[in-house]
């Protein structure tokens, strides 16, 4: 059985060039299914969430020992590893769900997570390490991992290659939620495509630039299965076509040490909602915590041995 998970040389290649990579199996999908069927019961009780108010449901790894395992799980942690280097956080996660008839998700790229109407959430320090990211390596990682299966027809996520060395949209640029345009804007293809509320192409460097969709990737996956991409690769979706299929997402995303997350900031601010931060922290997946910028806790497993 093995017994690490890390990545070779030549699927570190083909990251650096792409920014994407997999997908890869994290478990069979009847497991994911029956787990998720679990979950979502578990989701429903928001007491001891980091966020109880919330209709977004972000960060419930913090609460929930089944998504805390898979945060940890060395199939997960090692790949990241291999990319962002031996000592790593968990600072977010997120559920993107594609119910039937949902519009596209719109090209976008991101790095320190503006998130339109607040601050950054993520500032690199480790000097040496920013010099390799012109070369292709990243400073943060999402590892996107289908709950449900993700098709081409219900709206899979898509990638697009080569594009996390350019910028295309100025991530930091500041827009409206408008989520009474959820699901009303139309593009080229005649198909419907947003920003859950955010107008993204206000974020264009350029006005008149549109991508070459025959470029893309699209990342069909069964349940159970995972990608890993640095978000500044521009990513996306089409529209769910299906008039059945639910398209579930849980997209888990990760940092060096070296990276402050909310630093110095006591909430933030996402579709309209604001997150006050004093239930939050950041979950050392691998490795030490030699800098201690972050609020930081073990993973949950090994919180419920030291108390025992």
């Amino acid at each position: 059985m093995r017994k690490d998970y890390y990545l070779s040389e030549a699927e570190k290649k083909f990251f650096y060039n792409n920014g994407y990579l997999g997908p890869f199996t994290l478990m069979e999908p009847d497991e994911m299914t029956s787990l998720f069927e679990e979950v979502r019961m578990d989701l429903l009780d928001t007491r001891n969430a980091p966020f109880p108010k919330s209709k977004l449901n972000y960060d419930r790894h913090l609460d929930i020992p089944a998504l805390n395992q898979i945060i940890n799980n060395p199939k997960i942690t090692h790949r990241v590893s291999s990319i962002l280097g031996p000592n790593v956080l968990s600072w977010r996660t997120e559920w993107f769900p594609k119910y039937p008839g949902d519009e596209g998700t719109d090209w976008h790229q991101a790095e320190s997570f503006v998130e339109f109407e607040g601050t950054e959430k993520l500032f690199p320090t480790a000097e040496e390490e920013l010099k390799e990211y012109d070369q292709g390596r990243p400073w943060e990682l999402t590892a996107w991992i289908a709950m449900a299966e993700a098709t081409k027809e219900n709206g899979c996520l898509k990638v697009m290659p080569g594009t996390h060395r350019t910028w295309f949209f100025d991530e930091k640029k500041n827009i409206k939620f408008e989520p009474e345009n959820f699901n009303k804007k139309t593009i080229d293809t005649g198909e419907k495509a947003g920003f859950y509320g955010y107008d993204y192409d206000k974020l264009k460097l350029d006005p008149t630039w549109k991508p070459d969709e025959s470029k893309a990737v699209h990342m069909v996956m069964k349940p159970g299965q995972f990608c890993i991409f640095t978000s500044r690769c521009m990513h996306g979706s089409n529209p769910n076509r299906t008039k059945d299929q639910t398209r579930m997402g849980w997209a888990t995303r990760f940092v060096p040490t070296h990276v402050k997350v909310y630093d110095g900031q006591k909430s933030f601010h996402h579709f309209g909602e604001e997150l006050p931060l004093d239930r939050y922290s950041t979950v050392l997946v691998l490795g030490e915590d030699h800098y201690h910028h972050n609020k930081v806790r073990p993973p949950m497993e090994v919180v419920a041995t030291t108390s025992a």
